[in-house]
């Protein structure tokens, strides 16, 4: 069976991929494609991964695969199976680790591949600016003050090639799928189809969409698309930008941020170091990037 496996990361979807997967869980079980619940999988991952203690035991994973499985109308007939969940490379507490993101990515993400032996694994993650990925970690911690939770932190040397780099050394076999947050807008229909290796529509395709353009822009949006459809996803996807450039919502898209020490100067800092890690990122050629 094929496991799908969708890192995170923390901060980008929250939880939208595997609630618009489970609406189209019916569709998506007849072409043998599983969504177990968040209820199921979590409790039961995290106990695998504390009992391995990052390493192999053998017998785990089958036994694994199979209390997923449970409850499956046609297990036998399941030939892909969707896990998701943003803390699978780590704690909200863990993210920020000095120098670097997700410290313990690639351990991490051994861990979880051993957990599945004898089935092939995909890991796939979301990546976001650090200039909006940071503040919206910390509104998302425990933490009282900005200061405190990036006290420490050498925000300048974080880059998400490191991580992504960890994940690859650590699992060289497993296909890693990478995608930029800001983008999820233009790239969600292609995401879900690549997370459930499908080629027909879902639903729910829309649903970023309509959260981030106007009610009038979106309407008319459905109704072109509705008078002409889109032959394939490379078309749809033009003309989704087409609309978005027209019809966005600049105050959901343009939030600004207000904490101390957060200057436009430190925010187009670290945008320009995102910029410079992302053609890092898409220079390798053992990741697939998916990109507007």
């Amino acid at each position: 069976m094929d496991i799908a496996i969708h890192l995170g990361a923390h901060c980008t979807d929250d939880d939208l991929l595997l609630k618009t997967l489970a609406r189209n869980a019916d569709a998506l079980a007849a072409d043998g494609v599983v969504v177990p619940s968040a209820g199921r999988v979590r409790p039961a991952i995290r106990k695998a991964m504390q009992a391995r203690g990052g390493s192999l035991m053998p017998g785990g994973g089958p036994t694994l695969v199979d209390e997923l499985l449970d409850g499956v109308a046609d297990p036998e007939g399941a030939r892909r199976m969707i896990l998701s969940y943003e803390g699978f490379l780590g704690t909200y507490a863990k993210v920020l680790a000095g120098t670097t993101l997700y410290a313990d990515a690639g351990r991490r993400a051994e861990t979880l591949r051993d957990l599945f032996p004898g089935h092939s694994v995909a890991f796939f993650i979301a990546i976001r600016n650090p200039a909006t990925f940071v503040p919206a970690l910390f509104e998302a911690s425990s933490v009282d003050t900005f200061e405190a939770f990036i006290a420490g932190q050498d925000l300048s040397r974080m880059t998400w090639s490191t991580p992504l780099a960890a994940i690859r050394d650590a699992c060289p076999e497993v296909p890693l799928t990478v995608w930029c947050n800001e983008d999820l807008p233009l790239l969600w229909p292609e995401i879900l189809r690549e997370t459930a290796d499908v080629e027909t529509p879902l639903d729910g395709e829309d649903a970023i969409l309509r959260d981030v353009m106007t009610a009038t822009g979106f309407h008319r949006l459905e109704t072109y698309l509705r008078d002409n459809p889109a032959p394939d996803l490379s078309t749809h996807r033009k003309v989704m930008t087409a609309f978005l450039g027209k019809y966005a919502d600049e105050a959901k898209i343009d939030q600004e941020i207000a904490l101390p020490g957060w200057s436009e100067e430190m925010i187009a800092g670290l945008s320009a170091l995102y910029e410079a890690d992302l053609e890092r990122i898409r220079a390798r050629d053992d990741i697939t990037f998916i990109q507007p």
